[in-house]
């Protein structure tokens, strides 16, 4: 049972990027962020595996207007952060399933996601869309997700907690916490 629920929750992260930990200034020169997620395990039953940790690694380069972002967090994602202003970004990115194990034209997800880094004073809020395809041997499925995430950042470290909901057209909610050390940041 329990391989099962790690199997169902790794398919779920891989679908969404679930921690965002991005302040809203985007890089100069290269960062790099190594953390964890704690997530509330949707599929624990009693008091077994209530929270589920998932690492979290990050790269980021950029020339403080425009930065480009790889993360790992069981699925592979790649994006670009564009600065407009003090506190204010856009994101996007596009998540593919890590390049081990199930077969992608089986049901592993793709996402795109996109949203805003709203923030200053070491802190910030970002609500974001998922466009969520599932490949299948018959076509495939379409779903969208929301999220939102609120954090705290410093030089060397950032935290944040979030909620991810509608997930391929239902009404669950998937609550995290995450934080993360920053390694290379300017000062």
């Amino acid at each position: 049972m329990r391989a099962l629920v790690w199997g169902l929750v790794l398919l779920l992260t891989a679908c969404v990027p679930v921690a965002m930990l991005r302040p809203p200034e985007p890089a100069r020169g290269l960062e790099a962020s190594l953390g964890v997620t704690l997530l509330a395990n949707p599929f624990a039953s009693g008091n077994r595996d209530p929270v589920l940790p998932l690492p979290y690694l990050a790269v980021a380069k950029g020339d403080g207007q425009v930065e480009f972002n790889f993360s790992i967090q069981w699925g592979l994602r790649g994006g670009v952060k564009l600065g407009l202003g003090p506190g204010l970004a856009l994101d996007a990115g596009l998540t593919v399933p890590p390049l081990f194990g199930p077969d992608w034209s089986q049901g592993v997800p793709v996402v795109l996601d996109g949203g805003a880094i709203l923030g200053g004073d070491g802190f910030y809020f970002s609500p974001r869309v998922h466009l969520i395809g599932v490949p299948t041997s018959g076509g495939g499925s379409w779903g969208w997700a929301w999220q939102a995430s609120l954090g705290t950042y410093r030089r060397d470290w950032v935290a944040e907690v979030g909620a991810l909901g509608g997930f391929r057209g239902n009404g669950s909610l998937l609550i995290h916490l995450s934080a993360a050390w920053r390694f290379g940041t300017a000062p």
